[in-house]
């Protein structure tokens, strides 16, 4: 079963600036990391990031597909649903998801959230993890 989530939309910018993000898109940023800013690395930021995360989150009882978190993302996106072809071509958007498990038949993306994704108009890339102990 899974146990909880985390979900992302993310836009990545060499030029534009996430002001200008945020106004083509219609939804506020829960993090902004501007290009130029000094890394725990010691290396500077090449590009602007731009995301809203939606933290991590338990799926609701017998919901088995890992998708709370998804649905959190896009129900606080909503606005942003066919702008993301509106970005200048300096940005690259996309949904991160990740989730993990117990069992080796969840992550089901419904056709109801299917659509809302494709509505958005960024790709969902995916990271899940299967841990077998109790």
């Amino acid at each position: 079963m899974t146990r909880s989530a985390v979900a992302s939309l993310v836009v990545l910018s060499t030029q534009t600036p996430p002001e200008a993000i945020t106004q083509t898109l219609g939804v506020a940023p829960t993090s902004v990391v501007p290009r130029g800013s000094a890394l725990r690395s010691g290396q500077t930021q090449e590009f602007h990031v731009w995301s809203v995360d939606s933290g991590r989150l338990p799926d609701a009882p017998g919901d088995r597909t890992g998708t709370a978190a998804l649905r959190w993302l896009l129900e606080f996106c909503r606005a942003a649903t066919g702008k993301a072809a509106d970005l200048p071509a300096d940005c690259e958007a996309r949904i991160w998801w990740s989730s993990g498990s117990d069992s080796p038949d969840d992550f089901v993306v419904p056709e109801d959230l299917a659509a809302q994704v494709a509505a958005l108009g960024v790709d969902i890339h995916t990271a899940t993890s299967l841990d077998d102990r109790a």
